[in-house]
């Protein structure tokens, strides 16, 4: 026989109590958030300045030994930094304002020259059909500059004006030849000279600015 309201209420009342009572599982509990892989939001400051100055030398070792592949070419376009790059233009542009009538204005020249050199490559890709972002122009332009850092310290204390412009030819050539590949990892072969042809004109541009200024 069914019970009376009150054993019904107290049937309910159980049931209720029971459910309230009961303690909240590990599946209830709020999870925890933890780093994504491969962040760096976890490694010491050690751990990141050593990972970014080996990234550093990687690139750099592209620039000194130029490759032929394009896969390495484009590994490295698409692992870009700025360090890198902001550190040799300091160190140009320290050189040749050192001995500049003009110190400011010849500081200030060298970083113009390659943040429009780097707008003008941006857009002289995407007009060839090519891919490349300005900040990965900026990055290609910046360490390509190292031949051209390499000359002007060579020709600063030489007086010999013939000398001098043979040494910064030779920085030229191999700083539009060591961007060569990159820029042919963004655009297509055959049109990897239209490419190329503005990056060597501002590495010219950055030569007679050095001997001028050296």
């Amino acid at each position: 026989a069914l019970g009376g309201p009150a054993d019904q209420g107290a049937a309910v009342d159980d049931g209720t109590a029971q459910l309230f009572s009961e303690e909240a599982g590990p599946s209830d509990l709020p999870p925890q958030r933890t780093a994504p892989v491969g962040s760096t939001l976890n490694e010491s400051v050690w751990q990141t300045l050593k990972r970014d100055l080996k990234q550093i030398a990687l690139n750099l070792r592209l620039v000194l030994v130029p490759v032929s592949k394009k896969g390495t070419a484009v590994r490295a376009l698409r692992e870009w930094d700025l360090w890198g790059p902001m550190i040799f233009s300091i160190v140009l542009a320290l050189m040749l304002s050192h001995k500049s009538d003009s110190p400011s204005k010849a500081f200030s020249i060298v970083f113009i020259v390659l943040t429009v050199g780097a707008a003008v490559l941006t857009f002289n890709v995407m007009l060839l059909s090519g891919k490349i972002v300005f900040l990965q122009a900026c990055s290609l332009l910046g360490y390509c500059t190292f031949p051209l850092l390499l000359a002007a310290i060579a020709v600063s204390p030489i007086q010999l004006k013939v000398l001098r412009l043979a040494i910064m030819l030779v920085g030229v050539a191999w700083a539009s030849w060591a961007a060569v590949p990159f820029v042919s990892a963004s655009v297509s072969e055959k049109r990897k000279a239209l490419a190329v042809y503005p990056v060597m004109l501002l590495y010219l541009f950055l030569s007679w600015f050095s001997l001028i200024n050296g």
